[in-house]
């Protein structure tokens, strides 16, 4: 269960990643490594979460999306 939040995050940045030109690869990587590090933390903590798949899908996706905005322009 540990590999999946990291590597689902992974995945969403290398194809938003590609699918730019011209994009940084150090700065537009770092809101989803934020996102992979809370989805591993929260994976590990998750008997102790109320609604854990909610929790961790949120706590996942928010970074992503705000990275995403951030980083529209590039």
């Amino acid at each position: 269960m540990l590999f999946y939040p990291g590597f689902y995050v992974y995945a969403v940045w290398d194809s938003w990643f590609y699918a730019r030109e011209g994009a940084d690869k150090t700065k537009t990587a770092i809101p989803f490594v934020i996102a992979g590090f809370l989805g591993e933390i929260a994976a590990l903590l998750a008997p102790k979460i109320p609604y854990p798949t909610l929790t961790i899908g949120v706590l996942m996706i928010v970074p992503m999306f705000i990275g995403m905005y951030v980083f529209r322009d590039q």
